[in-house]
């Protein structure tokens, strides 16, 4: 694989986690519950996510390249965060399914206790997508950073390039034929009349 290739791998994992931080944002802010489905496709979404750079290390480990090196480094770093986030989403998930089947009916007829047991749990459920918001940035930021040192875009190869003087086109813009002046005016006779 070339470091192109490897770069691009490395953009696409980015890709996909900023999309996930897109839809984790998404959610109903407090007081509203988020629905368990979609925390539930959320952690599907972070579970592919993480099996897919769990199997890129796994299947660089065997090539001797040192850019594969680079995206192993890149993506066991990214595990880390990616591993932090899914911790908070499972207890984003299991917070919404205990409030849903078991808090809900518990304190139905009971409206004071009810909204005191929904202030608890979204003060959990924003403390869960904070954290798992930020785990989910971290992870991005390092894979795009690895990506741009395997294969930099062309500006910055350009600007770390030392100068050169641009070449000629042809040998005639190379070495210009000198100026000549231009001819001598004679000076204007009155015309006699």
């Amino acid at each position: 694989m070339t470091s192109i290739t490897q770069a691009l791998a490395l953009y696409d994992t980015a890709g996909q986690i900023e999309r996930l931080r897109f839809q984790l944002r998404a959610l109903p802010a407090a007081p509203a519950i988020p629905h368990l489905d979609s925390v539930t496709a959320q952690v599907h979404t972070l579970a592919g996510i993480l099996t897919a750079a769990s199997d890129q290390v796994n299947h660089r480990l065997n090539v001797s390249s040192v850019d594969a090196k680079k995206a192993v480094v890149a993506y066991s770093a990214a595990l880390v965060p990616l591993g932090e986030a899914m911790t908070e989403l499972g207890r984003l998930q299991a917070e919404v399914a205990i409030f849903n089947f078991t808090t809900h009916p518990r304190y139905h007829n009971s409206p004071s206790d009810l909204e005191r047991q929904h202030r608890y749990v979204n003060d959990i459920i924003t403390g869960c997508c904070d954290a798992a918001d930020e785990a989910l940035e971290a992870a991005a930021e390092e894979l795009k950073a690895s990506a741009v040192e395997l294969a930099p875009s062309p500006a910055r190869v350009q600007a770390a390039a030392p100068a050169r003087t641009p070449r000629a086109a042809n040998s005639a813009q190379a070495n210009p034929a000198p100026a000549t002046p231009p001819p001598a005016v004679a000076p204007r006779t009155a015309k006699s009349r």
